[in-house]
């Protein structure tokens, strides 16, 4: 009977535990938050890693994970190549959006929905435009390692596509590690970055191949 009750204790405190892994930041935490990340996002020039993304979704017990590479430059330019398991490019040059190749081309100025999701995306791997934008109510959290940032968006454009985007930020570097978007449909996508590499040369070419 004991085990019993002891087990049963045991259960019953895990979502505690979990969840007080993160605690509440401060006003003066808040600040320090969002003046760490916007210094770190103004000191990077270039980014370039390699990423997992993990799909949730609503309908499935299973999840599909995905791999590749990925650049940013501070001049709005960005691409994700997925390389497993399948072939896809995602490119961005900071006038237009490509999606499979060259050919499909759309210009970010001629639709608010690409525009609001090249910002996501940007702000997702640099936080630049992100964090203490007011075009998201955000909370702050402090966890051991790292701190958690939840943002809800206020524009309709993007609260037609995501309820929250979670940054996950590092306290050492101040640099995101991971982002997590929770769609408005239930699904959700995780995204690790790894591997990565401030401020190193890259082409131009890269964003528009």
């Amino acid at each position: 009977m004991k085990k019993n009750v002891i087990l049963l204790m045991g259960l019953l405190l895990c979502p505690v535990l979990l969840q007080a892994q993160y605690r509440d930041a401060t006003k003066e935490q808040q600040d320090e938050i969002v003046s760490k990340i916007t210094r770190a996002a103004d000191g990077m020039k270039t980014l370039q890693g390699d990423f997992i993304q993990v799909k949730e979704l609503s309908f499935m017990d299973d999840k599909v994970t995905s791999e590749g590479k990925m650049y940013y430059s501070r001049t709005d330019k960005i691409r994700w190549e997925y390389t497993k398991p399948y072939k896809y490019v995602f490119t961005m040059d900071g006038k237009n959006v490509r999606m499979g190749d060259k050919t499909n081309k759309v210009p970010v100025s001629s639709s608010k929905m690409f525009s609001e999701i090249s910002k996501v995306m940007i702000g997702g791997v640099s936080g630049s435009g992100l964090v203490g934008s007011a075009d998201f109510a955000a909370v702050f959290m402090v966890g051991k390692d790292d701190y958690k940032v939840i943002l809800t968006p206020k524009k309709k454009e993007i609260k037609d596509l995501f309820s929250t985007v979670q940054l996950y930020v590092g306290k050492e570097d101040h640099r995101i590690h991971s982002v997590e978007l929770m769609e408005k449909s239930g699904d959700k996508t995780t995204i690790t970055l790894k591997n990565v590499r401030i401020n190193e040369a890259i082409s131009d070419t890269i964003f528009s191949e």
